[in-house]
């Protein structure tokens, strides 16, 4: 992920776009490969280390040498201030070499590792942004499977009121079981348009995150497959602590307020620079044609009032800040992988009992149709059958979606190749 991020933000190059317009299947790795990429907060952490990058850039004019180019052309007519006139045109290079600057040296490597710490955000960004991704894009599928399931469910009160009314009809029942028959239906279809309004504001909430265009028509063909997920533990824990970018960026600061405190004591320590200048051209009266210098110049502050102490103070409390969150983003990585893998299995025990109870709730509406149609059963029986069996699909569909996100989580927590 670390690697990802650091080619992307080497082509990075920000350009105002309009969001993609998106119609037809978007399967879940395309849903991670456009938020990992295109999502806003993926785009803005890249901008955030292109800046920083800049930054760091511009910490190497203290131990690179400077050359400048200047020229000039003076036409003076001021006699009546004792000055003759002259006219004069030349042109200077400049250039300024340090020789010494140990703080310079330790200000170059503090940019250069906040820089990389940057970079590390952008990969732990895009690690959210995926885990982001398989949320939406699951409740989006779990949206389109349950309002799939609703259907289902209104289907099978409906061939219920049928089967009440072709009964009333020839006396077998009262005709009070048709009207609760109509009740449950009406409550079937009212979960249905439930699920159909969650189906459709998940899909609006899905192109959202992918910045796609909302009038973008996105289907949704993968389904839940829950495949076992095989790991330890502790495989999980030191990938994490080895691999996750939150650990290396906390790590990269934390070096890089090393640097600059080290750079805060070298302030004690004298600078030395060589800088050299040449100039030609030609004036009138004339006064030379060419000429240079060449000077080495030594700088050591004796008294600044502080200021030196006092960056040392403030570098060293940066120091203590940038060790504290690095041992709070290594316990964090730690907790997240804990928790994760607790649900992971809760996630799993429930989808073994959820597919479980469906079974038995099938079972159960099997035996409740048969034993109304042979008349030994009653409508309250067949009623109730029906509403287990939707609740169970339901359900079934919910723990399949807990279980896929777990996994997910995992994979998030540990900062494994998505």
């Amino acid at each position: 992920m670390f690697f990802a991020a650091a080619v992307m933000l080497a082509t990075f190059q920000p350009a105002l776009a309009a969001p993609q317009h998106w119609n037809g299947p978007l399967s879940r790795a395309q849903a991670i490969a456009r938020a990992t990429s295109a999502g806003f907060d993926v785009r803005m952490a890249m901008a955030d280390a292109a800046s920083a990058r800049g930054q760091a850039i511009g910490q190497f004019g203290a131990v690179l040498p400077q050359i400048a180019i200047s020229a000039n052309h003076t036409n003076a007519h001021l006699p009546q201030f004792g000055m003759p006139e002259s006219v004069q045109t030349y042109a200077s290079v400049t250039a300024s070499v340090p020789l010494f600057n140990l703080a310079g040296y330790s200000g170059v490597r503090a940019g250069k590792l906040a820089a990389d710490a940057s970079s590390a955000d952008v990969g732990a960004t895009m690690n959210d942004a995926a885990l982001d991704a398989v949320r939406m894009y699951d409740r989006a599928l779990l949206g389109a499977s349950a309002a799939q399931a609703q259907q289902v469910a209104v289907s099978d009160q409906e061939a219920n009121v049928r089967f009440v009314n072709l009964r009333v009809r020839i006396g077998k029942m009262p005709r009070y079981e048709l009207a609760r028959a109509r009740a449950a239906l009406a409550q079937a279809q009212q979960t249905a348009e439930d699920a159909a309004a969650e189906r459709d504001e998940s899909s609006n909430d899905l192109k959202l995150l992918l910045d796609f265009d909302m009038t973008s028509n996105v289907v949704i063909p993968d389904r839940f497959e829950t495949p076992e997920y095989h790991d330890t533990l502790a495989a999980v824990t030191q990938r994490a602590l080895t691999q996750q970018p939150a650990v290396l960026a906390a790590r990269l600061r934390y070096d890089a307020a090393q640097a600059a405190l080290d750079q805060a004591r070298a302030a004690y320590v004298p600078t030395a620079a060589l800088t050299g200048q040449t100039y030609n051209g030609n004036s009138t009266p004339p006064l030379g044609s060419s000429g240079g210098q060449v000077s080495v110049s030594v700088t050591l502050p004796v008294v600044d009032g502080g200021t030196r102490r006092g960056a040392i103070v403030q570098a060293s409390a940066s120091l203590a800040k940038a060790q504290a969150d690095l041992e709070r983003q290594q316990l964090m990585v730690q907790n997240a992988v804990a928790n994760a893998w607790r649900e992971l299995d809760a996630a799993n025990r429930n989808l073994q009992t959820g597919r479980a109870a469906l079974d038995d709730a099938l079972e159960n509406l099997r035996v409740a149709r048969l034993r109304l149609q042979a008349g030994k059963g009653t409508q309250l029986e067949a009623l109730d059958a029906l509403a287990v069996t939707a609740s169970s699909r339901l359900a079934v569909l919910q723990a399949q979606a807990r279980y896929d996100i777990a996994t997910a989580g995992i994979h998030h927590a540990a900062a494994d190749p998505w």
